[in-house]
């Protein structure tokens, strides 16, 4: 019988694979989509913990996402449905307070004023710079990688405010709080969101733009404001699945990718699974991070010498456990004694007392020892969708910083569940009675995230979003293109422009860019 052959093969069935098969799909190309584990999803997944807890394995929340992305393809109707989260972020602190930040501005500012009066006046003057830093962003997801030049042009300010825009993209994200706030409590929360999957701390360089970068989302149609998916993350995906299945994408799981075939002519042909088998198209779209693809999945004699040293110098170790909780009931925050409980878990909760915690964590990673003290970023999505757990019982994302990939003593398998120990322990400073309702856990280190998901050094961004490796140095200075070294081989997944989170920009535009290749040709015919 007669080899298939395809238009296009896809390599992983993630969130952006999904998403660029749908758009390639839509403009008439046969696709073939080939993912190693049997589901779809990659990363953004929900799989079941206990019986009856289903958790987001991988990513948690829908934050960075264009809505115009689920318009065009219609998936919406498949079955994503947003949950609002009120309050946004609930932060409590070793001496019993807390700050809840809730989507009212104004009772938002009034718990900021709790700690600062100062810093209550200052929030709306700072609010509007990320603003319009968010919009001089907005312009470049959907299109190819713009230039650093390109996008500082793009913003619109006061000249005075030109200093500190630069430092938001190249400074740190502690600068740019203690620029415009005072109080150590309400600098830790606005520094936080710089460091999220990050190897840096939030003094360090390269986290103001980190800090942008987690502000633009627009998915829920309010900036910056992130959103459960009711069924967890899975649902996103699976709803995507259904979009490409519709368009006539052949998906196939359980079909692990051992090698891209490149012909005589130096362009890739299709891949070989590690069953043997060919698959052979005439362009080839990985969402495979970039290290992945060039220096594993792709023949050596294919790469160019200097492009192999670009992309092995990418920066991509993960500091970041990622736990999931089965809880027999809601956490009680000290913080909250004698208040409503559920506003402690009802939007997302940072564990991040000031920004030296942070930074020490951080540091402590940097030699090698997980932290004593970790950030954590916790999500209850029981809280506000009863689809996730037992009634009265609860599901608990924690993402933990820092841990490095590499334990200067001992190794992963051997300190595992000590370092998962340490997690709940830190979660049960503030809430007491988290440590003795556990019902069952998952500890997820930077080597198991690696190989769950295939991400190597288990970054989840596939590589750091810090400025050096964004722009058109994503995945490697010079790239104005998805199309690497290798002509018809395109990276569509979080390690090309624009970068990580569920987002699907990359995917949108590398299938864009395959589209107008394809325009072309049949043009020219």
């Amino acid at each position: 019988m007669a080899q298939q052959r395809y238009d296009a093969v896809v390599i992983g069935a993630g969130h952006n694979g999904l998403v660029a098969a749908c758009y390639l799909a839509g403009a008439g190309l046969k696709v073939c989509m080939l993912e190693r584990y049997h589901e779809v999803g990659g990363a953004a997944i929900t799989e079941e913990l206990a019986p009856g807890f289903k958790v987001s394995t991988g990513s948690y929340v829908l934050s960075l996402a264009p809505r115009s992305i689920f318009d065009d393809l219609g998936a919406w109707d498949e079955g994503i449905e947003l949950l609002p989260r009120e309050p946004r972020f609930f932060c409590p602190y070793p001496d019993g307070r807390s700050i809840t930040f809730w989507n009212d501005p104004e009772r938002a500012k009034a718990e900021i004023a709790k700690f600062s009066t100062k810093d209550a006046a200052a929030y709306d003057h700072y609010d509007d710079f990320v603003e319009r830093a968010a919009r001089a962003m907005d312009r470049f997801i959907l299109r190819p990688a713009p230039s650093f030049e390109e996008v500082a042009a793009a913003f619109v300010g006061p000249a005075e405010e030109r200093s500190l825009f630069d430092l938001l993209y190249m400074g740190s994200a502690a600068d740019l709080a203690e620029h415009f706030f005072e109080s150590e409590q309400w600098c830790a929360v606005v520094a936080a969101s710089g460091i999220i999957g990050t190897f840096r701390g939030p003094r360090d360089p390269g986290t103001g733009f980190v800090k942008l970068y987690h502000s633009m989302g627009t998915v829920t149609g309010r900036r910056g404001a992130w959103a459960y998916v009711r069924g967890a993350m899975g649902a996103v995906t699976q709803a995507l699945a259904k979009v490409a299945r519709k368009r006539g994408v052949e998906i196939r799981t359980s079909a692990e990718v051992a090698e891209i075939l490149v012909d005589g002519d130096g362009r890739a042909a299709g891949v070989t699974l590690t069953t043997g088998e060919e698959v052979r198209a005439g362009v080839v779209l990985s969402n495979a991070d970039p290290k992945r693809t060039y220096l594993q999945l792709a023949p050596a004699s294919a790469v160019p010498a200097d492009y192999r040293a670009k992309v092995a110098a990418i920066q991509i170790e993960s500091p970041v456990v990622k736990m999931n909780l089965a809880l027999s009931e809601l956490p009680r925050f000290t913080a909250l004694e004698g208040q409503d409980q559920r506003q402690g878990s009802s939007g997302g909760l940072f564990i991040a007392p000031s920004v030296d915690y942070m930074q020490t964590a951080c540091d402590e990673a940097r030699g090698g020892h997980p932290a004593t003290h970790p950030f954590l970023n916790i999500h209850l999505q029981s809280a506000v969708d009863d689809t996730v757990a037992p009634e009265g019982q609860h599901a608990i994302s924690i993402f933990a910083q820092y841990y490095p990939y590499a334990l200067a003593e001992g190794s992963w398998d051997e300190r595992r569940e000590e370092i998962g120990d340490r997690i709940v322990e830190e979660f049960g400073r503030y809430a007491p009675n988290v440590p003795g309702s556990v019902v069952a856990r998952q500890v997820l280190g930077p080597p198991d995230l690696e190989a769950r998901f295939g991400l190597t050094g288990g970054h989840i961004f596939q590589g750091e979003i810090v400025p050096e490796q964004e722009f058109d140095s994503r995945p490697v200075p010079g790239s104005t293109s998805y199309e690497g070294p290798i002509g018809g081989l395109f990276l569509c997944g979080a390690g090309a422009w624009p970068g990580g989170c569920v987002m699907g920009a990359p995917g949108h535009n590398a299938a864009h860019e395959v589209i107008a290749r394809f325009r072309d040709v049949g043009a020219s015919a």
